[in-house]
Protein backbone atom coordinates (compact mmCIF):
# COMPACT_ATOMS: atom_id res chain seq x y z
CA UNK A 1 0.00 0.00 0.00
CA UNK A 2 1.45 3.31 -1.11
CA UNK A 3 1.50 6.42 1.04
CA UNK A 4 -0.83 8.83 -0.71
CA UNK A 5 -0.40 11.68 1.79
CA UNK A 6 0.17 14.91 -0.07
CA UNK A 7 3.13 17.04 0.98
CA UNK A 8 2.36 20.37 2.63
CA UNK A 9 2.14 23.24 0.17
CA UNK A 10 5.26 25.32 -0.21
CA UNK A 11 5.13 28.74 1.34
CA UNK A 12 4.96 31.27 -1.48
CA UNK A 13 8.03 33.42 -1.86
CA UNK A 14 7.59 37.00 -0.69
CA UNK A 15 6.97 39.38 -3.58
CA UNK A 16 9.59 42.08 -4.07
CA UNK A 17 8.26 45.62 -4.19
CA UNK A 18 9.52 49.17 -4.69
CA UNK A 19 10.33 51.65 -1.93
CA UNK A 20 7.32 53.79 -2.81
CA UNK A 21 5.03 50.73 -2.76
CA UNK A 22 5.86 50.24 0.92
CA UNK A 23 5.52 53.94 1.76
CA UNK A 24 2.14 54.17 0.01
CA UNK A 25 0.77 50.91 1.40
CA UNK A 26 -2.32 51.12 3.59
CA UNK A 27 -1.51 49.32 6.86
CA UNK A 28 -3.68 46.62 8.37
CA UNK A 29 -4.51 46.08 12.01
CA UNK A 30 -3.90 42.77 13.78
CA UNK A 31 -7.23 41.34 12.62
CA UNK A 32 -6.36 42.08 9.00
CA UNK A 33 -8.68 45.07 8.69
CA UNK A 34 -7.09 47.86 6.61
CA UNK A 35 -7.10 51.35 8.06
CA UNK A 36 -8.99 54.06 6.20
CA UNK A 37 -5.87 55.91 4.99
CA UNK A 38 -2.09 55.78 4.93
CA UNK A 39 -1.15 57.23 8.33
CA UNK A 40 2.08 59.16 8.80
CA UNK A 41 4.58 57.62 11.18
CA UNK A 42 6.49 59.57 13.82
CA UNK A 43 9.65 59.39 11.69
CA UNK A 44 7.85 60.77 8.65
CA UNK A 45 6.55 63.72 10.66
CA UNK A 46 10.04 64.29 12.09
CA UNK A 47 11.57 64.38 8.62
CA UNK A 48 8.90 66.78 7.41
CA UNK A 49 9.29 69.17 10.35
CA UNK A 50 13.10 69.25 10.05
CA UNK A 51 12.84 69.95 6.32
CA UNK A 52 10.27 72.70 6.95
CA UNK A 53 12.69 74.24 9.46
CA UNK A 54 15.10 75.00 6.63
CA UNK A 55 12.39 77.00 4.86
CA UNK A 56 11.62 78.74 8.16
CA UNK A 57 15.23 79.88 8.56
CA UNK A 58 15.26 81.16 4.99
CA UNK A 59 12.38 83.54 5.64
CA UNK A 60 13.77 84.42 9.05
CA UNK A 61 17.19 85.56 7.81
CA UNK A 62 15.97 87.49 4.77
CA UNK A 63 13.38 89.53 6.66
CA UNK A 64 15.51 89.95 9.77
CA UNK A 65 18.12 91.60 7.56
CA UNK A 66 15.60 94.30 6.70
CA UNK A 67 15.24 95.16 10.39
CA UNK A 68 18.98 94.89 11.08
CA UNK A 69 20.17 96.95 8.12
CA UNK A 70 19.71 100.44 9.65
CA UNK A 71 21.81 99.36 12.64
CA UNK A 72 24.50 97.92 10.36
CA UNK A 73 24.45 101.15 8.39
CA UNK A 74 25.05 103.18 11.53
CA UNK A 75 27.88 100.92 12.71
CA UNK A 76 29.71 100.60 9.39
CA UNK A 77 28.75 103.90 7.72
CA UNK A 78 27.03 102.21 4.80
CA UNK A 79 25.93 104.08 1.68
CA UNK A 80 23.31 103.14 -0.92
CA UNK A 81 25.64 100.66 -2.65
CA UNK A 82 26.50 98.92 0.61
CA UNK A 83 22.81 98.73 1.50
CA UNK A 84 22.21 96.94 -1.78
CA UNK A 85 25.04 94.49 -1.12
CA UNK A 86 23.70 93.57 2.30
CA UNK A 87 20.16 93.15 1.01
CA UNK A 88 21.25 90.98 -1.92
CA UNK A 89 23.98 88.89 -0.25
CA UNK A 90 21.83 86.21 1.34
CA UNK A 91 19.41 86.08 -1.61
CA UNK A 92 22.29 85.68 -4.06
CA UNK A 93 23.74 82.97 -1.83
CA UNK A 94 20.41 81.12 -1.87
CA UNK A 95 20.32 81.29 -5.67
CA UNK A 96 23.91 80.06 -6.06
CA UNK A 97 23.45 77.32 -3.46
CA UNK A 98 20.27 75.99 -5.03
CA UNK A 99 21.69 76.00 -8.57
CA UNK A 100 25.21 74.70 -7.93
CA UNK A 101 25.08 72.65 -4.72
CA UNK A 102 21.61 71.11 -4.82
CA UNK A 103 22.82 68.07 -6.74
CA UNK A 104 25.35 67.06 -4.09
CA UNK A 105 22.74 64.95 -2.31
CA UNK A 106 22.64 62.67 -5.36
CA UNK A 107 26.31 61.86 -4.80
CA UNK A 108 26.67 61.93 -1.01
CA UNK A 109 23.18 61.03 0.18
CA UNK A 110 20.22 63.03 1.40
CA UNK A 111 20.96 62.70 5.11
CA UNK A 112 24.62 63.75 4.94
CA UNK A 113 23.80 66.90 2.99
CA UNK A 114 20.80 67.53 5.25
CA UNK A 115 23.29 67.70 8.14
CA UNK A 116 26.13 69.56 6.40
CA UNK A 117 23.81 72.33 5.22
CA UNK A 118 22.74 73.08 8.77
CA UNK A 119 26.35 72.98 10.02
CA UNK A 120 27.33 75.59 7.41
CA UNK A 121 24.28 77.70 8.28
CA UNK A 122 25.15 77.75 12.00
CA UNK A 123 28.85 78.37 11.27
CA UNK A 124 28.15 81.51 9.24
CA UNK A 125 25.51 82.71 11.72
CA UNK A 126 28.14 82.65 14.46
CA UNK A 127 30.65 84.48 12.27
CA UNK A 128 28.07 87.08 11.26
CA UNK A 129 27.12 87.83 14.85
CA UNK A 130 30.76 88.76 15.63
CA UNK A 131 31.70 90.35 12.28
CA UNK A 132 34.03 93.32 12.74
CA UNK A 133 34.05 94.83 9.24
CA UNK A 134 31.49 95.48 6.52
CA UNK A 135 33.03 93.18 3.86
CA UNK A 136 32.79 90.27 6.28
CA UNK A 137 29.10 91.00 6.85
CA UNK A 138 28.48 90.56 3.12
CA UNK A 139 30.60 87.40 2.95
CA UNK A 140 28.91 85.80 5.95
CA UNK A 141 25.41 86.67 4.72
CA UNK A 142 26.31 85.10 1.39
CA UNK A 143 27.54 81.98 3.22
CA UNK A 144 24.26 81.75 5.13
CA UNK A 145 22.36 82.02 1.86
CA UNK A 146 24.58 79.38 0.27
CA UNK A 147 23.67 76.89 3.01
CA UNK A 148 19.95 77.69 2.78
CA UNK A 149 20.03 77.46 -1.01
CA UNK A 150 21.67 74.05 -0.87
CA UNK A 151 19.01 72.99 1.62
CA UNK A 152 16.25 74.08 -0.77
CA UNK A 153 16.32 71.04 -3.12
CA UNK A 154 17.46 68.67 -0.37
CA UNK A 155 14.42 69.49 1.76
CA UNK A 156 12.15 68.87 -1.22
CA UNK A 157 13.80 65.50 -1.86
CA UNK A 158 13.70 64.22 1.72
CA UNK A 159 10.00 65.06 1.94
CA UNK A 160 9.12 63.62 -1.48
CA UNK A 161 11.06 60.40 -0.85
CA UNK A 162 9.63 59.66 2.59
CA UNK A 163 5.99 60.76 2.41
CA UNK A 164 3.04 58.77 0.98
CA UNK A 165 2.04 59.89 -2.51
CA UNK A 166 -1.44 60.80 -1.26
CA UNK A 167 -0.03 63.44 1.11
CA UNK A 168 3.13 64.48 -0.71
CA UNK A 169 1.82 67.48 -2.61
CA UNK A 170 0.18 69.26 0.28
CA UNK A 171 3.04 68.53 2.70
CA UNK A 172 5.66 69.87 0.28
CA UNK A 173 3.59 73.04 -0.09
CA UNK A 174 3.08 73.24 3.67
CA UNK A 175 6.84 72.98 4.27
CA UNK A 176 7.58 75.77 1.81
CA UNK A 177 4.87 77.88 3.44
CA UNK A 178 7.12 78.01 6.49
CA UNK A 179 9.13 80.65 4.63
CA UNK A 180 6.27 83.03 5.42
CA UNK A 181 6.22 81.90 9.06
CA UNK A 182 9.96 82.53 9.25
CA UNK A 183 9.56 85.95 7.65
CA UNK A 184 7.00 87.01 10.25
CA UNK A 185 9.08 85.54 13.07
CA UNK A 186 12.27 87.22 11.86
CA UNK A 187 10.60 90.60 11.67
CA UNK A 188 9.01 90.16 15.11
CA UNK A 189 12.28 89.03 16.72
CA UNK A 190 14.11 91.95 15.15
CA UNK A 191 11.71 94.53 16.51
CA UNK A 192 11.52 92.82 19.91
CA UNK A 193 15.30 92.84 20.34
CA UNK A 194 15.48 96.42 19.11
CA UNK A 195 12.84 97.41 21.67
CA UNK A 196 14.58 95.64 24.56
CA UNK A 197 18.08 96.62 23.44
CA UNK A 198 18.02 99.99 21.64
CA UNK A 199 21.71 99.80 20.78
CA UNK A 200 23.58 99.89 17.49
CA UNK A 201 24.95 96.38 18.12
CA UNK A 202 21.48 94.86 18.57
CA UNK A 203 21.61 93.49 15.01
CA UNK A 204 24.22 90.96 16.14
CA UNK A 205 21.84 89.54 18.74
CA UNK A 206 19.12 89.27 16.09
CA UNK A 207 21.18 86.85 14.03
CA UNK A 208 22.58 85.12 17.11
CA UNK A 209 19.02 84.34 18.23
CA UNK A 210 18.79 81.79 15.40
CA UNK A 211 21.87 79.84 16.50
CA UNK A 212 20.25 77.74 19.24
CA UNK A 213 17.20 76.82 17.12
CA UNK A 214 19.63 75.93 14.33
CA UNK A 215 21.55 73.62 16.66
CA UNK A 216 18.30 71.92 17.72
CA UNK A 217 17.41 71.29 14.07
CA UNK A 218 20.95 70.05 13.38
CA UNK A 219 20.78 67.51 16.21
CA UNK A 220 17.38 66.33 14.99
CA UNK A 221 18.71 65.75 11.48
CA UNK A 222 21.29 63.30 12.82
CA UNK A 223 18.46 60.98 13.86
CA UNK A 224 16.35 60.81 10.70
CA UNK A 225 16.48 57.95 8.23
CA UNK A 226 18.45 58.03 5.01
CA UNK A 227 16.34 58.04 1.86
CA UNK A 228 15.61 54.44 0.88
CA UNK A 229 15.00 55.67 -2.66
CA UNK A 230 18.58 56.96 -2.81
CA UNK A 231 20.08 53.88 -1.14
CA UNK A 232 18.29 51.56 -3.55
CA UNK A 233 19.33 53.70 -6.52
CA UNK A 234 23.03 53.36 -5.60
CA UNK A 235 22.73 49.61 -5.02
CA UNK A 236 22.70 49.57 -1.21
CA UNK A 237 19.55 47.47 -1.04
CA UNK A 238 19.97 45.86 2.43
CA UNK A 239 20.47 49.33 3.94
CA UNK A 240 17.46 50.62 2.01
CA UNK A 241 15.31 47.84 3.48
CA UNK A 242 16.51 48.64 7.00
CA UNK A 243 15.79 52.34 6.54
CA UNK A 244 12.25 51.57 5.35
CA UNK A 245 11.72 49.59 8.56
CA UNK A 246 12.81 52.61 10.60
CA UNK A 247 10.77 55.03 8.50
CA UNK A 248 7.58 52.97 8.76
CA UNK A 249 7.95 51.91 12.40
CA UNK A 250 4.47 51.93 13.92
CA UNK A 251 2.35 49.96 16.37
CA UNK A 252 1.29 47.36 15.46
CA UNK A 253 4.27 46.67 13.20
CA UNK A 254 3.43 47.02 9.54
CA UNK A 255 4.73 45.93 7.12
CA UNK A 256 5.91 42.73 8.80
CA UNK A 257 8.68 42.07 6.29
CA UNK A 258 10.33 44.05 3.51
CA UNK A 259 11.85 42.85 0.26
CA UNK A 260 12.86 45.39 -2.37
CA UNK A 261 13.05 44.90 -6.09
CA UNK A 262 16.65 44.89 -7.27
CA UNK A 263 17.43 46.74 -10.46
CA UNK A 264 20.36 45.36 -12.42
CA UNK A 265 21.90 48.39 -14.04
CA UNK A 266 23.27 47.73 -17.51
CA UNK A 267 21.80 44.21 -17.68
CA UNK A 268 18.19 45.17 -16.97
CA UNK A 269 16.87 44.42 -20.44
CA UNK A 270 18.74 41.13 -20.70
CA UNK A 271 17.41 39.95 -17.32
CA UNK A 272 13.90 40.97 -18.30
CA UNK A 273 14.22 39.00 -21.53
CA UNK A 274 15.46 35.91 -19.66
CA UNK A 275 12.51 36.08 -17.25
CA UNK A 276 10.13 36.34 -20.21
CA UNK A 277 11.64 33.28 -21.88
CA UNK A 278 11.35 31.26 -18.68
CA UNK A 279 7.66 32.03 -18.41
Amino acid sequence: MHDTATPPPLKPEMEARTVQDYIDETPQWRDGTPVSATPMTAMQWRIWSLAAAGKFFEGLVVFMTGVAMPLMSEEFGMGAFEHGLVGAASLFGILVGALTLGGLSDHFGRKLMFIIEMVIFIFFLILLSVATAFPWVVVFLFGIGLALGCDYPTAHLVISESIPSSARGRLVLAAFAFQAVGALTGTAIGYLILTLMPDVSAWRLMYASAIIPGIIVLVGRFFVTESSHWLAAVGRVPEAEEQIRRLLKRSPDYPKAIKLKVRHHGHHHQHKKERTLKT
